[in-house]
């Protein structure tokens, strides 16, 4: 029964998968081979993972490609996950813009994966008619054109010399411990000048600082982040 199961539910995964990768949404043609194939991985605990990949090697989309390509997942009954991998020289300006398309859809889930054992995520799209409510724990790294670092408007040193900002980090992550608060989020604001590897260079000093969620700023705001920041 197990198997059944299984089988009948990887199917219909599947085809919903492989009709979404069709542009416009069309639906395969009978006995045409599609340029799409599906990668299938198994687990030592029998369950499986399903990747769709193009046979004839990486497709190059503009933008305005992915997203068409975004509001077409977004048709599916499923919540549409992309998982961005930068080249490491890619600039934070076309990543931005790589992100911005994909995210067309409020349903989509966004996150970039550095490595195996480090993921940053991308928050929501903010809602336009949402009343914007600032979080007192809110904690925003910002590197800006100059290399300059703040934390909170704070100044911590220049990038990428992060050893400042990381002795920042751990006092207040210990404070709050002290007073039963285990909230370590830190979103990043990044110049749009910099590259991926100075973004992996700082989530992983953030990381080795005490935060164990770390975001991308992709939304430009300019409401104040109010909080008092504790001393090292």
């Amino acid at each position: 029964m197990r198997t059944r199961y299984f089988a009948v539910t990887a199917c219909m995964l599947l085809l919903a998968t492989f009709v979404n990768a069709q542009p416009g949404g069309k639906k395969p043609v009978p006995n045409q081979q599609s340029d799409f194939e599906f990668e299938v991985t198994v687990t030592p605990l029998g369950l499986a993972g399903v990747v769709v990949r193009r046979k004839s090697g990486l497709g190059l989309f503009t933008p305005e490609m992915l997203s068409s390509f975004a509001n077409q997942s977004a048709k599916s009954p499923l919540n549409p996950s992309f998982a961005v991998r930068p080249d490491k020289d890619a600039k934070i300006a076309d990543i931005l813009a790589a992100i911005n398309a994909l995210r067309i859809s409020p349903k989509a889930d966004l996150r970039i994966e550095v490595d195996a054992d480090l993921t940053i995520f991308i928050p929501k799209k903010l809602d336009p008619n949402a009343i914007p409510r600032p979080n007192p724990l809110t904690l925003v790294v910002s590197v800006d054109a100059t290399s300059g670092i703040s934390l909170n408007g704070e100044k911590e040193g220049s990038f990428p010399n992060t050893s400042k900002l990381e002795q920042h980090l751990k006092q207040i992550f210990q404070d709050r411990r002290k007073n039963g608060l285990a909230e370590t989020t830190v979103l990043i604001s990044f110049a749009k000048n910099m590259t991926f590897t100075n973004l992996d260079q700082l989530a992983r000093a953030l990381r080795s600082a005490g935060s164990n969620m770390i975001g991308l700023q992709v939304d430009e705001t300019n409401m104040l982040v109010e909080m008092e920041l504790t001393k090292p």
